[in-house]
């Protein structure tokens, strides 16, 4: 039986199969009517999508952490290739998401299992297969570069140049710096020209703003504005202008000098005194008539002579003149105090109209000014830390170009970052190089993961290339996680499957059967649906297994996988395939001793154990049999029920069998 191969489904069925479904199960649910209405169930999904994002219903994430794990432990040898097999449909996308939020979180922070050397600072780029093609290595390396962009510039602007001409190099990180440097000095210049128009800010919004509010007014009430400004001889030249002027010097003034200069047009001003000194001549006039009507009532002027006694006559005959003189005379001085303060008010209010709607207009002025100015400061900032990095970058390229000059360089390749398209060996310079530099000690960036997906989208052959340049590509520090269908690689090598088989095995160090294939597991897909309602409420992976994978093998583990050795190895691959495998099953919850049998059997070259096994597990006894043969299948099931305290349950054994089949060889 071969769980990865898509056409190959015989299921473990028969009572072993049952009694593993009830010991999972725990005891059966109450009967109910068919169609029963439920008392309360969650609300459900009426169409559930077929995303990456849906229900963990085969329990992936938990199975998937040791290989989380292992991606981000400080430990583990690398370049390391992962693939996620199953037929289409099987959750290989899902798969692949949860990994890579798993190995986020993992590698996120220090370690989350005590005494565990997880790297505290891993990166996970997403590759699509499907745009791929052509040139592959080209096509990884311009990918990974572009994403390392964002927030490991200075490590892939480095590694960029790797395969590249020293002197040329040089040259293009100057070219750089002063590209960052003309950027910085403009956003500084329109960063000083903001300032000065927020020091200037009156000046801009008066003379400077076509759609300003005292614009407006000023042009919509020119008319009125002129012939004010011309009663107080104020116009020369243009009404709107002149304006402006006076607003501008009336906004300057503090509150003091605007109420001061309010009064001062009651006489400040043209034509305005002389109203004043007209009213002053008028009421001493009306006061005089006054006097005179109280002077020719009384007899006292007379007798100082025949021409005073007539004038006082005349007076006295005509007092009701004088009252009208007097009335007259009050009311012209009257009169012309109120033309003077009409002329002062009106002059007044068109100043205060126009100081308010400055005012209005520098308030919004202002706040768009202060955020642009925000804006600029971050800009040149961050300009200013690039210019500073590209200026070290530069200086550290001249001295490498200044070295390299002195020693004779054999058939530079242009570097990786000048063609739009790059080299496949310019790409792989590139990728070798940044694996060093993640390498390094003290590296911003300590390991770096590259998964594909997307490989229905392509033929056999185009896949099978793509997967075969991550291969080379996938450098020291780097791990590559593939997910794809290996029945649809098969299509395209139909007479030659144990040579691809063979091929497959060396690209990839894990193999990882994303498909449950228990039947008590298969059984529930769609009770979990309708029970979560489309919903994931499984915890996702990320945080510590029962057991770490980093955990040292006991002595009693040494001798069982040495025991096994003759049935699960032919190669040294194949020896540290099942050494690997084996410290990642471990970590379920299942016996360890079955684990390392079912493991063994299913990476045997010899296909008589695994139908054999097959059988012993369909026997309806309580525990693992005898085999019938072959002679290494009865060695393993002796070593591993000494070191399993003599005896291992069908239960056990099928559990182990459902954990080995994650694990097995692809195709």
């Amino acid at each position: 039986m071969n769980v990865l191969n898509p056409d190959s489904s015989a299921p473990l069925i028969g009572s072993p199969a049952k009694r593993l479904d009830a010991a999972l199960s725990g005891a059966a649910p109450a009967v109910r009517a068919p169609f029963a209405p439920e008392p309360s169930r969650p609300q459900q999904a009426v169409f559930i999508a077929d995303d990456s994002g849906g229900s963990d219903l085969l329990g992936i994430s938990e199975a998937l952490q040791p290989i989380a794990e292992l991606c981000v432990h400080g430990d583990a040898q690398t370049p390391l290739m992962i693939a996620l097999v199953g037929p289409a449909g099987s959750g290989k996308s899902f798969a692949l998401a949860r990994l890579s939020k798993a190995i986020g979180a993992l590698g996120a922070g220090p370690a989350k299992n005590a005494g565990e050397s997880f790297l505290s600072n891993v990166a996970v780029i997403p590759l699509d297969a499907a745009q791929l093609p052509g040139d592959p290595a080209s096509a990884i390396a311009a990918a990974t570069y572009q994403a390392l962009c964002r927030d490991y510039a200075a490590l892939a602007a480095e590694a960029a140049h790797a395969g590249g001409d020293p002197t040329q190099t040089a040259s293009l990180a100057a070219a750089r710096h002063d590209e960052i440097q003309s950027k910085l000095d403009a956003e500084r210049a329109t960063r000083d020209e903001v300032d000065g128009k927020r020091a200037r800010l009156s000046e801009v919004v008066l003379y400077q703003t076509p759609g300003a509010r005292i614009d407006a007014y000023a042009r919509a009430n020119r008319g009125q504005i002129e012939s004010r400004l011309r009663r107080f001889d104020l116009l020369s030249g243009d009404a709107v202008a002149n304006y402006k002027d006076l607003v501008r010097d009336f906004s300057g003034a503090g509150a003091g000098s605007r109420l001061s200069i309010a009064l001062r047009s009651l006489w400040g001003f043209r034509g305005q005194a002389r109203l004043l000194l007209w009213a002053l001549v008028f009421f001493a006039l009306a006061f005089g008539a006054v006097k005179l009507s109280g002077a020719a009532a009384s007899p006292a002027p007379r007798g100082l002579g025949s021409s005073v006694d007539v004038a006082a006559d005349w007076l006295a005959a005509h007092r009701d003149w004088l009252a009208m003189l007097f009335d007259a005379l009050v009311a012209l001085g009257a009169l012309a105090l109120l033309v003077n303060l009409w002329r002062a008010a009106t002059f007044s209010a068109t100043l205060f109209r126009g100081l308010r709607l400055l005012k209005a207009d520098l308030r919004e002025r202002r706040q768009e000014l202060d955020a642009s100015s925000a804006r600029l400061n971050q800009r040149v900032a961050a300009l200013s830390a690039q210019a500073d990095a590209a200026a070290k970058h530069a200086e550290a390229t001249a001295q490498r170009a200044s070295g390299a000059a002195r020693s004779p360089v054999v058939g530079p390749s242009p570097p990786f970052a000048l063609a739009p398209m790059p080299t496949a060996v310019a790409a792989r310079a590139f990728m070798a190089e940044l694996g060093r530099q993640i390498g390094a000690p003290g590296a911003a960036l300590q390991r770096l993961v590259l998964t594909f997906d997307n490989f229905d989208a392509l033929s056999p052959q185009q896949a099978l290339d793509i997967i075969e340049a991550a291969h080379g590509m996938i450098g020291a520090s780097c791990v590559g996680v593939a997910a794809f269908n290996p029945a649809t690689l098969a299509l395209g090598f139909a007479e030659d499957r144990d040579a691809l088989r063979e091929r497959l095995e060396r690209l990839f160090q894990i193999a990882f059967n994303v498909q449950g294939v228990e039947s008590s597991e298969k059984t529930r897909i769609v009770a979990r649906l309708l029970a979560d309602g489309a919903t994931d409420r499984r915890s996702e992976a990320g945080g510590p297994t029962q057991t770490s994978i980093g955990e040292p093998l006991s002595a009693a583990e040494t001798t069982l996988l040495t025991a096994l050795a003759p049935l699960a190895c032919s190669t040294p691959r194949r020896a540290k395939r099942f050494l690997n495998l084996y410290r990642l099953a471990r970590t379920s919850r299942v016996s360890r001793p079955g684990v390392a049998l079912m493991l063994a059997v299913m990476l045997s070259d010899d296909r008589r154990p695994l139908k054999e096994m097959e059988r012993l597990l369909r026997e309806p006894d309580s525990a693992l049999g005898d085999p019938k043969g072959p002679p290494a299948l009865f060695d393993a099931i002796q070593a591993a029920r000494a070191a399993g305290g003599g005896r291992i349950s069908n239960i056990d054994a099928l559990l182990a069998m459902g954990v080995a089949q994650r694990y097995a060889p692809v195709l």
